[in-house]
């Protein structure tokens, strides 16, 4: 007997603040036993100053990274250079679905890639393990080549142009479980000042798509009010153009600004993966308005995975409303919220949940303890801690209404087959022994889906 667990469905679930409600989620399949550490959000506790940042934008002193557990599949567009070590270094993270890349090349044009660094850094940006601050995100990968003469050379507004028109197509051919929103990443654009048509319409036709676009402002210094495609960040809405921040939250030197820039993300000596030597703990740095173009595109993929049916202005004014308001001209620090409730530790379990279940909400190394979830014949049993000092004796309580806990909080579990259509569990309660300050806990009901998904609800006291 057997129960197969998706790793992202066994999380918390944070909802509204408004009603004080933390969830966890565990799934069971057919028949048997298994156990998983319970881990709401994944955490990086030494991330860096550029990823913490986007947690919290005014801790300067912060550096553990959470980043949230998301569920749908998200697509992205990376117009960039081509990408390496997809087979190795990015596939440690469980949620890299696909890759697949494709070459944009002129009538004269080498017709394999040779540019890899300034792609893959970016990549590793939005998706990478240990520097990705998207990790927790399923995402869908089609790079697109645009630069064929090589590392440092330059590319054309035409083959930006091809690549915007590819992507276009690519995302409306996708149909039924094939279907996911989508991110197009540009990390490139003019030193000069310029204009072009065809770009914009290009643009325009895949925000009307249903594409977000994502450009970096440039690294002049200068208002980019006349560079593209930075420049169509005032004009469209759901093409958002990225500046670059400082460490200290001010505007990173070399980033262009003015009103055209919609948002700014960290920028100025980001770390990323190192590209000769791809191992953990080893990383290299990039500044510029690149990383943070990539770092707001993590932020538009998590918000999409949340919430699917945004369209590419919502995602822009979701992302607005949600940045921090640092003195940074007129827009604002991209921030990558995981958590409305307090986490002091860092360690991506609230506060209010390791209570609940006897860990110390003020040690990153005391997380809570594993919860298992045991599914025999028509009966699905899940077992977890909770802290003895909280627990109320199920006898003491009447059946199938919220559990009390000593502190007037409530807990109940709750069930799905599809994790959307939630209704209260029908079952029962069984405390077993107390151990370290933990009771041990088993709520038991029938079911004969296939699929069944269990969630507790904590309800804080009024």
């Amino acid at each position: 007997m057997k129960v197969s667990f998706v790793r992202q469905i066994l999380r918390f679930a944070i909802s509204a603040p408004l009603w004080g409600l933390s969830s966890v989620v565990a799934n069971a399949f057919p028949q048997g036993p298994t156990e998983l550490a319970l881990q709401p959000h994944g955490a990086i506790p030494q991330a860096g100053w550029a990823l913490a940042r986007m947690n919290d934008g005014a801790d300067l002193s912060r550096q553990a990274f959470v980043y949230p557990e998301t569920q749908k599949a998200v697509r992205l567009y990376l117009i960039d250079t081509a990408v390496a070590h997809t087979d190795t270094w990015f596939s440690a993270n469980p949620n890299f679905k696909s890759f697949s890349t494709r070459l944009i090349r002129g009538s004269n044009d080498p017709g394999t890639s040779s540019a890899f660094s300034h792609g893959t850094r970016l990549l590793s940006l939005i998706c990478g393990p240990e520097t990705g601050a998207a990790l927790g995100t399923p995402i869908h990968v089609v790079n697109y080549d645009i630069y064929p003469n090589g590392e440092g050379s330059s590319s054309s507004s035409a083959l930006l142009a091809n690549a915007l028109s590819e992507a276009r197509l690519h995302h409306l051919s996708k149909k039924g479980s094939d279907a996911m929103p989508g991110v197009i990443c540009i990390a490139s654009g003019s030193t000069s000042q310029s204009d072009s048509t065809l770009l914009q319409n290009r643009i325009q036709a895949a925000v009307s798509a249903g594409l977000t676009v994502i450009v970096s402002a440039g690294n002049l210094g200068v208002d980019v009010a006349s560079y593209l495609p930075a420049a169509y960040g005032i004009q469209d809405n759901g093409v958002i153009c990225v500046g670059a921040s400082s460490a200290g939250n001010g505007i990173w030197s070399g980033s262009n600004l003015g009103a055209a820039v919609d948002l700014y993300a960290p920028g100025d000596q980001v770390r990323v993966l190192n590209f000769s030597n791809p191992a953990p703990g080893s990383y290299g740095t990039m500044s510029g308005t690149s990383p943070a173009a990539a770092l707001a595109t993590a932020a538009a993929l998590v918000e999409l995975s949340k919430n699917p049916s945004l369209n590419p202005s919502q995602v822009e004014a979701t992302l607005a409303t949600v940045a921090y308001p640092a003195p940074l001209a007129s827009a604002g620090l991209v921030q990558l919220q995981t958590n409305p409730e307090s986490d002091s530790d860092h360690d991506g379990s609230s506060d209010l949940m390791e209570s609940f279940f006897g860990s110390n909400p003020a040690d990153p190394g005391n997380a809570p303890e594993p919860m298992s979830l045991t599914r025999i014949g028509n009966e699905v049993r899940l077992h977890f801690p909770i802290a003895d000092s909280l627990f109320v004796s199920p006898s003491n309580q009447p059946a199938n209404a919220p559990h009390s806990l000593s502190n007037g909080w409530t807990w109940q579990v709750r069930c799905s087959e599809n994790l959307l259509d939630w209704q209260d569990a029908s079952g029962s309660v069984t405390a077993g022994p107390s151990s370290e300050g933990k009771r041990s806990i088993t709520f038991s009901m029938p079911s004969s889906a296939s699929s069944c998904f269990l969630r507790i609800d904590i309800n804080p006291a009024p």
